[in-house]
């Protein structure tokens, strides 16, 4: 099976850390690359091609949707955007999970 590439975009060094570590126990299935921002994703996405990019930050602004909406445009990957407010994860297909769990971000990452 060939590893599927992740690209995490978050600003929470903690929350970021954890998820990490969470998706890396999946390190046979993923290879995973970090970056702060919208901007920072598209620069590497040319080198790094990734298959699904999961967005963990709590704000994002018209441009970012704009820019979020290239990506699943111009490189065809997956775009998971997981919000700690209302526990929700946004995949955009206009998927939209209440409650999520781990199991339900993983499902989204390696489906």
């Amino acid at each position: 099976m060939q590893k599927r590439r992740l690209l995490l975009i978050t600003t929470q060094t903690l929350f970021g850390t954890g998820i990490v570590s969470l998706l890396e126990e999946q390190k046979d299935h993923l290879v995973i690359e970090k970056v702060p921002d919208v901007k920072a994703a598209i620069k590497i996405c040319d080198t790094f091609k990734p298959d699904v990019v999961v967005d963990f930050r709590e704000t994002s602004s018209p441009e970012d949707q704009a820019l979020l909406q290239e990506l699943v445009s111009r490189y065809h990957t997956r775009v998971v955007h997981c919000t700690l407010e209302a526990n929700q994860l946004t995949i955009y297909d206009k998927t939209r999970i209440k409650n999520a769990t781990v199991e339900d971000l993983m499902s989204a990452v390696l489906k």
